[in-house]
């Protein structure tokens, strides 16, 4: 029984010091890799504009929207990317009056684990995106829209996740996306002009 308890904390301390809480080594980005996914030089009026046209797109290729989300149940606020329908969903399934909520502020209050599951909070971290944005392919596509006026059409070939943090780094460089009705992998992404 002895040696049961010893092996067991020696496990226990191996798991513990090679996952460190769930917390991998981090790696180290420069200001330039901040400043390319979360692009300081985007304007509150140019966000409103982007939010404005995906709030009013009621089409069934909905737009992927950045907003600041607030998961009130653990007082945690972070920037998400997420389907404009979703936060629409997202406030439905909140408790109280949170249900009147503006988009207009870009940033929403949820309350409940269903709204939180339903906007994908918990969908990628900070760290994550930010790898995500050294990606070549990534910065590629930004290039390639950033430099054409017209609509560009992407079959996008990767994870719903990997998605959500391309229309992230996309939307924070004044690119909107629009998910495809029939197949969510067909991208279509416009500049804002």
């Amino acid at each position: 029984m002895k040696y049961l308890r010893l092996l067991f904390f020696a496990a226990l301390l191996l798991t513990l010091s090679i996952n460190s809480f769930g917390q991998t080594e981090a790696k180290k980005f420069s200001r330039a890799d901040s400043l390319f996914v979360f692009n300081p030089g985007l304007d509150l009026k140019t966000r409103q504009k982007m939010l404005d046209s995906a709030f009013a797109n009621n089409s069934t290729a909905p737009n992927f929207v950045v907003i600041f989300a607030t998961n009130q149940l653990i007082g945690v606020t972070k920037e998400i990317c997420t389907e404009a329908p979703f936060v629409e969903g997202g406030i439905d399934r909140n408790n109280g009056k949170q249900k009147n909520q503006n988009y207009k502020s870009q940033h929403f209050y949820f309350n409940t684990k269903a709204a939180l599951e339903n906007i994908g909070f918990n969908e990628y971290t900070y760290s994550e995106l930010l790898a995500y944005g050294q990606n070549q392919e990534v910065r590629k596509i930004v290039t390639e829209v950033l430099k054409t006026d017209r609509a560009f059409d992407l079959n996008f070939q990767g994870t719903t996740k990997q998605q959500r943090m391309l229309a992230h780094i996309l939307f924070n460089n004044a690119i909107m996306s629009i998910t495809g009705d029939i197949a969510g992998n067909l991208m279509t992404l416009t500049k804002i002009k």
